[in-house]
């Protein structure tokens, strides 16, 4: 299985679109923010399993942009594929300000990392297990049905996503069997065993849906109940997935 660069995949594109902000999760900007804020020792982002979050998603924004040809241009690429990437580094570069440019000539918006979170990301991610990845994974679908269904063009999106992971066939056989077929959050929860790993998993439930409507923000309450978050951590994962 590759479920850990399937979740950075799903982490990076917010699912496909489907948890729409502004910024790219898997930006510089993004893993920069973990690091920030692991340093300060405080917070939800003092749990280095978030790390592994972010280095997750960074890898997936990094290998997207380096598949997209250089020479090609804005225009040229946009109109290739689902559209996902081109999206992602737009929303990625207004993140930083609209000073990075992924067409050539300019710095890319993933190359202003410092190492520190990089090596401290990548410690963290190695650790992270493939059944911890495939848990969060499982919070992702299961909050993205928060509203009641996801649409065939969602799957579809989805998917696309998971096929520019490289997933296997197999990969994209448990994907598809996990999407059809969402989790309850209780037998979901009862595999969420100490503050860290319900903190990784409100953040992928958070990334995985918009948050606006009254039905996200209720299935986000409740998680939040459920998973014994403080307001204030609840707050730092909204500010991290948007």
């Amino acid at each position: 299985m590759s479920m850990k660069r399937i979740l950075g995949t799903m982490l990076a594109t917010r699912m496909a679109g489907r948890g729409r902000s502004r910024g790219a999760l898997g930006s510089a900007a993004a893993l920069g923010l973990f690091g920030a804020r692991r340093r300060k020792r405080g917070g939800l982002g003092g749990k280095l399993g978030l790390a592994a979050l972010g280095y997750m998603a960074y890898q997936a924004y990094k290998d997207s942009q380096s598949k997209r040809p250089q020479s090609a241009g804005h225009s040229a690429s946009s109109n290739s594929g689902s559209g996902l990437i081109d999206k992602l580094r737009d929303t990625a570069n207004d993140f930083l300000g609209g000073g990075a440019s992924a067409t050539g000539g300019g710095a890319h918006a993933y190359d202003d990392v410092d190492p520190q979170d990089m090596s401290e990301g990548e410690a963290a991610a190695e650790r992270f297990s493939e059944d911890e990845a495939l848990l969060m994974i499982r919070a992702m679908v299961t909050a993205a049905y928060a509203d009641g269904a996801l649409s065939q063009d969602e799957r579809a999106r989805i998917m696309r996503a998971i096929d520019d992971a490289d997933a296997t066939p197999q990969d994209r056989q448990i994907m598809e069997r996990e999407i059809a077929n969402p989790r309850p959050l209780d037998s979901l929860l009862a595999d969420v065993n100490d503050a860290e790993t319900a903190g990784e998993f409100y953040l992928a439930s958070r990334a995985a849906i918009d948050g606006d409507s009254p039905a996200d923000r209720a299935y986000l309450a409740d998680l939040r109940r459920r998973l014994n978050l403080s307001e204030e951590e609840a707050i730092e994962a909204d500010e991290i997935a948007s």
